[in-house]
């Protein structure tokens, strides 16, 4: 399962985005820009070049600065255009892979995501704002075809979800399946279950998930409830 099948090889070829887009050569040329630049600077002036490079290494050892660089990376590692990944692929990736990997395929759907996924998350690896203005957040679990999502997962999101975020509803969305417990739980609090038949439509198929997990677009109901509207939706 996940396996490449013939005739779909080109389709999965994935365009490169971000900062993975600039050849080598540029990276080349920056380089050598930015060490001449610095080189400069020091014969200019010593002491302030000093003081800049050692408050730019410390800031870096910081907290927010750590974060700062881990934001940064997120964005390079994100594909930029039309996005799709086999299961195959997906099974390959570890854990934060995975989050990107999502991340980029909610944005391919138009939606606006942002992974943030790391410790201390309480429940989110990505948080999205759809076009109907709603916040969703999106927990995601990397694991083996035959591993299945538990109700203590679908609880701990729950618990998270509306009053840490402030959000809407939430997914969660696994390269294995879910319990039954976590089939029957999930719905009833307000969050929408991917599993891997799902999985498989969205990112290797390409279908949108909101089509998948029947979301409704309000802005699109609001179109077509607009004063004078109903008539062309009529034909």
């Amino acid at each position: 399962m996940g396996a490449l099948r013939p005739g779909r090889l080109m389709r999965r070829r994935r365009s490169q985005g971000g900062w993975a887009a600039v050849p080598w050569w540029a990276w080349g040329i920056g380089a050598f820009a930015g060490v001449s630049g610095l080189w400069r600077a020091a014969e200019l002036w010593p002491a302030w070049t000093g003081i800049a490079l050692t408050a730019g290494v410390v800031g870096l050892g910081l907290k927010p600065g750590r974060l700062a660089v881990q934001r940064w990376t997120d964005r390079s590692a994100l594909t930029a255009g039309p996005v799709r990944y086999s299961l195959a692929h997906l099974d390959a990736l570890d854990p934060r892979a995975f989050e990107l990997a999502v991340c980029s395929l909610l944005r391919r759907d138009g939606l606006t995501a942002e992974h943030v996924g790391r410790a201390g998350d309480k429940g989110a690896d990505v948080l999205v704002v759809d076009r109907s203005r709603r916040r969703v957040v999106v927990q995601c679990k990397r694991l083996r075809p035959d591993r299945r999502v538990g109700d203590q997962d679908v609880q701990r999101v729950n618990g998270t979800y509306r009053h840490d975020h402030g959000a809407h509803f939430a997914v969660i969305v696994t390269t294995g399946g879910f319990t039954a417990a976590a089939r029957a739980s999930g719905p009833r609090y307000g969050i929408r279950l991917v599993d891997r038949d799902a999985l498989e439509r969205w990112a290797d198929l390409g279908e949108p998930l909101y089509g998948i997990l029947r979301v409704p677009d309000a802005d699109a109901r609001r179109r077509r409830w607009a004063p004078g509207s109903w008539r062309r939706d009529t034909h």
